[in-house]
């Protein structure tokens, strides 16, 4: 049934070259995979989604939040505690992308002082490839592994570093590829 669903015809006329590049800062799709805290998130996942029923040329681009939105959790005294997931790529429906020589596929962004890589992962969402941006990789110095690590820092510095890395990487991934 779900072949069926991959196969299906598309009914709209555009060339196979006008393909829509959606942009956001995190995807609802699963619980699993918790790169999302809320309403934005679940709005992109639906976007995600709809853009596969309708088999619409549709590439989705975020960051891969290794440790994800917090969890809260209320201990015995009262008081809120913030608990991370650790997502680990090897146990979630992840492929690492593939650039056109066969490598894996790696994006660079400057920044002040220093160059940060990210690794291009993919999720595959329907019909709908959904690309993931990883700056935990050794290419990194420590201090720039973390950009990708939570979703919502705190802190303008890092929040722009993420939305750099989003935005600049993103469409380089997509060049790429």
């Amino acid at each position: 049934k779900f072949q069926k669903y991959l196969q299906g015809e598309r009914w709209y006329k555009d060339g196979d070259r006008d393909v829509i590049a959606y942009f956001s800062m995190e995807y609802g799709i699963h619980q699993t995979l918790a790169v999302y805290s809320g309403g934005l998130g679940v709005l992109s996942g639906d976007h995600c989604k709809s853009a596969s029923d309708l088999r619409r040329p549709f590439v989705a681009v975020g960051l891969a939040y290794r440790r994800g939105y917090f969890q809260q959790a209320i201990d015995a005294d009262g008081h809120q505690n913030h608990n991370y997931f650790n997502l680990d790529p090897a146990r979630l429906p992840l492929l690492r992308a593939i650039d056109p020589t066969g490598e894996p596929a790696m994006v660079s962004v400057e920044l002040p002082g220093r160059t940060v890589h990210a690794a291009v992962w993919v999720v595959q969402v329907g019909r709908v490839p959904l690309l993931l941006l990883d700056t935990d990789v050794p290419e990194n110095a420590e201090s720039d592994r973390p950009i990708s690590h939570i979703l919502y820092v705190r802190g303008r510095e890092m929040r722009l570093h993420q939305e750099l890395i989003l935005g600049v990487g993103g469409v380089r991934a997509l060049r790429k590829l």
